[in-house]
């Protein structure tokens, strides 16, 4: 039977998680940038201007009577003081929409969405088969058997990536953390290229966690098990019935 390999769900909730997450995060950078940061920065330029004109007022009308212009000015500004501003506006820093432009719209928004999104497209595109004559399939890419040459295991069983090598110097790298099946592809291969060294899991041979190991070890302690109980059931030699 063909092994054909698809996407992890790991992997494909972890891109779909961070283009989320990149998308929620551009957006508010886009409502910072645009509307809360000149919304703050306006607030901050009218309590300054209030203040600055009853303060100035304030100090003129020790000197001389305002006049009604003067009056209507003064009283407008302390009624935005006292009612809209009881306490003082917080200044956005000079930094804040440079932050929101170039970390949250750009580098979430404009470069993370595309960036996940074409992530997933990307593995989508490159799934891997291996076929029952033997030929192996990457993306829309067909090998014949007799054009494998190889398999390189020497990161498999600390990065859990395999190397599939051609006639023609190509090197293809089978990922199990991206995607499901590899490790049979890969158990096939090994088996083929490097006979004797591996499980049919993909494991060396010998290792306790794999489970042509613990078959083994099953089997053996069935057999022990079996012969023990058989000694038992055998009479001692001169016994009566």
């Amino acid at each position: 039977m063909a092994i054909e390999t698809r996407i992890q769900k790991r992997q494909t909730i972890q891109n779909v998680a961070y283009l989320v997450i990149c998308l929620i995060l551009g957006l508010w950078g886009w409502y910072d940038y645009a509307v809360k940061i000149p919304a703050l920065e306006a607030a901050f330029r009218e309590f300054v201007t209030a203040e600055d004109t009853r303060t100035k007022l304030e100090k003129l009308a020790l000197v001389t009577p305002l006049n009604a212009e003067q009056r209507v000015e003064f009283n407008q500004a302390r009624e935005l003081l006292e009612q809209k501003y009881k306490e003082k506006p917080a200044e956005p820093a000079v930094y804040d929409r440079a932050v929101q432009l170039w970390l949250y719209i750009v580098g979430c928004g404009v470069l993370g969405v595309p960036w996940f999104a074409f992530a997933q497209w990307n593995l989508s595109r490159n799934r891997y088969r291996l076929n029952d004559d033997g030929s192996f399939e990457s993306g829309t890419t067909k090998i014949s058997a007799e054009q494998l040459t190889g398999i390189n295991l020497s990161r498999w069983m600390s990065k859990s990536i395999a190397q599939v090598q051609t006639a023609d110097g190509r090197k293809i790298d089978l990922d199990d953390y991206k995607y499901k099946g590899v490790e049979d592809i890969v158990a096939v291969l090994a088996a083929r290229f490097h006979p004797g060294e591996w499980t049919s899991d993909a494991r060396p041979i010998g290792d306790p966690k794999s489970r042509d190991t613990k078959k083994q070890a099953e089997a053996a302690t069935s057999a022990a098990t079996s012969a023990a109980t058989s000694d038992e059931s055998v009479p001692p030699s001169g016994s009566k019935d």
